[in-house]
């Protein structure tokens, strides 16, 4: 298995892997954390379950990942996440819809109002991470996989789902995605319509862990966990979709 390297990475920084989900956080808090704390951060992005893979492989090309609680826990169990400093809890992420910006915004508000939109949609785009399969499963529990089979439209990644959704000008166009990386698009043509209903949400609760490979960046990734529960950085986070409270 090749690595998941980072790309021209400052070698003097810390490596961040985040899925995601939380790319948009550690872009915004990177300038604030080097002025405060001296703390220089290069953030790369791919799947979570890529970045599992690859930790448990031995193939991750970082000092820290940014995960699901779950995946940090395996990867806890498998004696590849440092002690100390201690994974730190970033917040709570869910799925959500949403449409080209200037369009009707499809309604998620409950079941009923969810199956319809999934109903009358001209296309439904989906992420092949978890949320789009997530979805898959809510459309099966819906019982509307016949009718709509046709028109679900599937992409590698939620940055393509969103690109699909900025070029495309068909009404009733719905997407669905984490919020944190359909709220990464807002101000390039993407609108947030809100999160699913309660009952077929997805939840994950994200952390940020130090790989136990990392010993050598122990002060710099325990700066950086203090940095992510500070006020400042809770709000940027919350900005951006992640539950902090």
């Amino acid at each position: 298995m090749e690595q998941i390297p980072h790309a021209e990475a400052d070698p003097g920084a810390l490596r961040v892997f985040t899925a995601g989900a939380t790319r948009e956080g550690f872009g915004t808090l990177a300038d604030a954390i080097a002025e405060e704390r001296g703390v220089r951060l290069h953030v790369a992005t791919t799947h979570g379950h890529d970045i599992r893979d690859a930790v448990l492989a031995g193939t991750a090309d970082t000092d820290v990942v940014s995960l699901p609680a779950h995946m940090i826990e395996a990867l806890q169990d498998a004696g590849r996440i440092a002690e100390d400093p201690a994974p730190v809890t970033i917040g709570t992420i869910r799925i959500g819809a949403a449409a080209r910006t200037g369009q009707p915004l499809p309604d998620v508000s409950d079941i009923e109002a969810l199956r319809r939109t999934l109903r009358k949609a001209h296309s439904i785009v989906l992420t092949e991470a978890p949320s789009g399969r997530h979805m898959e499963r809510v459309i099966d529990d819906l019982k509307i996989r016949a009718e709509v089979e046709a028109r679900i439209v599937r992409y590698d990644t939620g940055t393509m789902v969103n690109e699909h959704i900025v070029r495309c000008e068909a009404l009733r166009e719905v997407a669905f995605g984490v919020a944190t990386e359909i709220l990464y698009f807002r101000d390039r043509g993407v609108a947030y319509a809100g999160p699913l209903p309660e009952e077929v949400q997805m939840t994950h609760v994200y952390r940020a862990a130090l790989l136990a490979r990392a010993a050598d960046r122990v002060e710099e990734a325990r700066q950086l966990f203090d940095f992510i529960t500070t006020p400042a950085a809770r709000g940027a986070f919350a900005e951006i979709g992640v539950e902090t409270d």
